[in-house]
């Protein structure tokens, strides 16, 4: 799949992406975010879409009890190569730490009684913590 800007797949150039709020919180007010693993795996992991982000919110996290929040990504704001993995769906991949001004809001991640993630709060803005 091309990776040129003007061939992604993402309509509005937005990426969404999971983070425990602990690990959002603790690099919010620097310039730069990088999810817990990425210095195993290089890159940062999202989505093209909310919906699409509770698949492995839910294939991955359930047993995390940590609160989470979804991150939107501006890709124009992002200066790391952005790779399109299709797996059938499209997840955006970014190699490189993410820009916190790439990250135009941020929604609560809402959960069932047993962990399970059912969808997303309303967006509010990065540069403040995200709304409980």
């Amino acid at each position: 799949m091309s990776d040129a800007p003007d061939q992604w797949p993402t309509p509005t150039g937005l990426t969404y992406h999971l983070s425990p709020v602990p690990v959002w919180e603790a690099q919010r007010v620097g310039e730069l975010y990088a999810p817990e693993a990425f210095t195993d795996e290089g890159f940062v992991h999202t989505t093209i879409d909310l919906e699409t982000l509770l698949i492995p919110a839910n294939r991955y996290y359930t047993d995390d009890t940590r609160p989470y929040v979804c991150l939107t990504i501006d890709l124009a704001r992002v200066s790391g190569e952005v790779r399109f993995d299709a797996d059938p769906l499209i997840y955006p991949h970014i190699y490189g730490p993410v820009p916190t001004g790439a990250v135009t809001e941020v929604r609560t991640a809402q959960r069932s009684s047993t962990g399970v993630f059912i969808g997303f709060g309303d967006p509010g803005r990065p540069d403040q913590p995200p709304a409980q």
